[in-house]
C-alpha cells in the first residue's frame, strides 16, 4: 500500500514554555515511580532489571530533550556551520551512538552500508544526527517485537533522503494532525501515548536551520519519518 506523505508546513510552531514543561515533567514522574516500585520488597528480581533498564532509557531521552530544546533556541550558524556530510558514514556513527540503547529495547535495526562514493549533503553533522536520534526514539517505542527499523539512505536530483521506518500502529492524518495541535493544546488522547511532538518540533526546527526539511509517510503498519537535505555543491567522496 502507498504511504501518503505529510511534510513541512505541517509541524507546528513554538511550544510554549506549558508544554516543554509537561514534556520534561512526564518523564520525571515515570522514573519517580519506577524508583518506588525498586523499593518494593514484592517485586522479583526481573522485574527490578527491567525496572532499571526502563530508568535508564527514560533519563537518558529527557535529557537530551532538554539539550535539544536549549540548542532550538540558539541555532546560530556560528555555533552550527555548514559543511559536507557523508550521510552513509552519520548513519554508521549514529548506529553505533544507539546501539545500547536498541539492545535494551530489544529492537533490530537496519542501517544502509557505508560506501565511499555516497552523495555528499550540506549539514551540520550534530544537528543531523540528533534528527535521526529522534527519529530512531520514535521508531524503538512503537515498532512491534519481531519487526525490524529500516533506516535508508536516497538521493534525488537535488537532496538526499534519510528516512527511519517503523512497523507499528497505524496513525491517520487526522490523528497525526491532533498530536501537532497538543504542542498547543494538550487536549487530545494519542493513537501513540508516548509519542513526543516536541522531539518533532526539535526535528523540524533543526532541519530549517540546514536549509533542509522534515516528513512523515504512513504507511497501514507502521510510519516512516525522513529528513531531505540539500546535495552539496562539492565533489562526492571518490
Amino acid at each position: 500500500m502507498a504511504g501518503k506523505e505529510w511534510s513541512d508546513a505541517d509541524f507546528g510552531g513554538l511550544p510554549s514554555v506549558l508544554v516543554a514543561a509537561h514534556e520534561l515533567k512526564t518523564p520525571l514522574a515515570l522514573i519517580r515511580q519506577l524508583a518506588l516500585l525498586l523499593d518494593d520488597d514484592l517485586t522479583s528480581s526481573a522485574d527490578k532489571t527491567q525496572i532499571q533498564q526502563r530508568i535508564i532509557r527514560t533519563s537518558e531521552q529527557a535529557l537530551q530533550l532538554t539539550i535539544d530544546l536549549a540548542n532550538s533556541a540558539n541555532l546560530t550558524p556560528s555555533l552550527f556551520p555548514l559543511e559536507p556530510v557523508n550521510p552513509l558514514a552519520l548513519c554508521q556513527q549514529v548506529a553505533m551512538e544507539t546501539k545500547f540503547k536498541a539492545i535494551l529495547y530489544g529492537r533490530k535495526v537496519s542501517w544502509p552500508k557505508s560506501s565511499r562514493n555516497s552523495q555528499l549533503i550540506l549539514a551540520n553533522r550534530t544537528l543531523l544526527g540528533r534528527i535521526l536520534a529522534n527519529f530512531l526514539n520514535n521508531a524503538l517505542a512503537y515498532t512491534e517485537d519481531g519487526s525490524e527499523i529500516k533506516v535508508s539512505v536516497k538521493a534525488t536530483k537535488d537532496a538526499v533522503r534519510m528516512s527511519v521506518r517503523d512497523f507499528g500502529p497505524m496513525m491517520s492524518l487526522k490523528e497525526y494532525r491532533l498530536l501537532l495541535d497538543e504542542m498547543e493544546t494538550r487536549k487530545t488522547v494519542r493513537t501513540r501515548p508516548e509519542s513526543s511532538g516536541l522531539g518533532i518540533y526539535v526535528a523540524n526546527q533543526f532541519a530549517r536551520a540546514m536549509n533542509g526539511r522534515i516528513g512523515l509517510i504512513r504507511h497501514r503498519d507502521g510510519l516512516t519519518f525522513y529528513v531531505e537535505m540539500p546535495i552539496s555543491r562539492q565533489l562526492s567522496l571518490i
